[in-house]
């Protein structure tokens, strides 16, 4: 009996380890991702980047070639990314990783089902049954090709999230066909009430969002004052919207991840979801605390929430889960191509070159946008960028490290330089860590910006002195 246990308990263990480990695949992962045409391949320390046009990338690390990762945070970014997801979700279609891990890791064997769903196209009724917006609801179907009703823009500073809040805001309410006076548009816009603007900061609360209690004259002459519920920015144009089923209003939260996201919204968090907005099928109604029984509050279908966020301010990893599960997410990438040669500085060479450089020694999200450039018209204006604007933001980046600073502007003397600080007397240069006095120089070379991104010094001597 004693040796049928041994052989169960062997056995049961034998399963559990292979379970543990995933099987070796046969699939080579990344020659099939090169065979397919649709990526850019960007050999990095440890892994290897495939790159699409669109932005979107699989890793494929070589401690695990046998696997592909794709960022949870970006999927959306791949055609078809609704179809990927419902693949990747599929039993045995992705390994179980830790919580705090960003990645779904796909086993290798699946790395063609994959290229198919990025390469192929979507058929219109699978994308009519994907997108919440072309749902009917009780006021009648939203109509095809509707944006999401909620939408993050998010990305590294100088990128533009902000002032395209704007032309989304225009191609929401009227739609995407383009035009030259989106601004004029804009400000029509906010002042028929069809579009409301607000900054969160780490003060901002649930009071000014949604519902609080403001001071009142108490009636009747009587002497004081009354709290009464005041409505916040939220409530006033879910109000205005509600009143209004035949066009689309719009919120922008500029900032978003800089508040504290569930002090602000609250209960008001559930009804965010396209699925629980008046009139769809899972309809969620709410008492807000100020209001109490006097009504139930809903969130129209015509209400678009559109936020901004900075990725350098803080981590889109660190967002609320519950936000990013209701938010359709769009990176906002920096576009050195939008950029031109100016007094023969190339400015998309030298912002690919610097960005290159930052993603190596930080992460994408500390990049530098390409609107800090855009309107240098001469050399002048681009030193007084980088002086003023650029070199600081990097510091910043660096906790003031500014060996890395000049590093990533060409490790030369051309922008920074190093002045050897001598020990205080009474310690010997040998006991001490060996410091340096930084200064941003007042007036770059002439071709500071080429070597900067050919990354040749100055010359030896100047490189040993700094």
């Amino acid at each position: 009996m004693k040796n049928v246990l041994d052989k169960l308990q062997s056995a049961l263990q034998d399963a559990e380890q292979a379970q543990a480990k995933p099987p070796v695949m046969s699939v080579d992962v990344k020659q099939s991702l090169r065979e397919s045409g649709l990526f850019e391949e960007v050999r990095r320390s440890g892994y290897v980047r495939f790159e699409n046009r669109t932005g979107a990338s699989i890793y494929v690390n070589d401690p695990t070639p046998d696997r592909l990762n794709i960022e949870r945070a970006r999927l959306h970014n791949f055609p078809n990314d609704v179809q990927l997801r419902d693949f990747i979700h599929q039993p045995d279609h992705h390994y179980p990783v830790p919580r705090i891990k960003r990645d779904y890791e796909i086993p290798g064997k699946y790395v063609q089902e994959v290229i198919d769903i990025i390469g192929g196209k979507a058929e219109p009724e699978q994308a009519l049954a994907s997108n919440p917006n072309n749902r009917d609801t009780a006021h009648g179907p939203v109509r095809s090709g509707m944006r999401a009703l909620n939408t993050i823009l998010y990305g590294p500073p100088g990128t533009g999230k902000t002032y395209l809040t704007a032309q989304r805001c225009v191609e929401i309410c009227d739609g995407p066909d383009i035009r030259d006076d989106d601004c004029e548009r804009y400000k029509e816009l906010v002042d028929s009430g069809r579009v409301e603007f607000v900054t969160f900061h780490q003060s901002y609360g649930y009071e000014e969002f949604v519902e609080g209690l403001r001071p009142a004259p108490n009636k009747d002459g009587q002497v004081g004052f009354r709290l009464v519920p005041t409505p916040g920015v939220l409530k006033r144009i879910a109000e205005r919207a509600r009143g209004d089923l035949e066009n689309a209003y719009v919120l922008v939260i500029d900032e978003i991840n800089r508040a504290n996201i569930s002090k602000v919204m609250g209960e008001l968090i559930t009804l965010l979801e396209e699925d629980k907005r008046e009139g769809a099928s899972n309809e969620v109604a709410v008492t807000l605390p100020h209001s109490g029984d006097e009504q139930t509050f809903t969130l129209p279908p015509n209400l678009h929430i559109l936020g901004t966020m900075n990725t350098a301010d803080r981590s889109i990893a660190l967002i609320d889960t519950a936000l990013r599960r209701r938010f359709q997410f769009e990176e906002m990438a920096p576009k050195p191509e939008l950029l031109s040669v100016v007094d023969g500085i190339d400015l998309p060479a030298v912002l690919k070159t610097i960005n290159d450089r930052l993603e190596y020694l930080i992460d994408r999200d500390h990049l530098i946008g390409h609107a800090w450039l855009m309107n240098a018209s001469t050399k002048t204006d681009v030193d007084g960028i980088f002086r003023r604007k650029i070199i600081p933001l990097v510091a910043e980046y660096f906790y003031d490290d500014w060996r890395k600073v000049r590093a990533v502007l060409g490790n030369t003397d051309d922008f920074v330089r190093g002045e050897r600080l001598a020990a205080p007397p009474g310690l010997y240069e040998e006991d001490v860590e060996e410091r340096f006095r930084w200064t941003v120089r007042e007036d770059f070379a002439a071709d500071a910006y080429r070597r900067l991104i050919s990354g040749q010094s100055t010359s030896p001597e100047a490189d040993a002195d700094a």
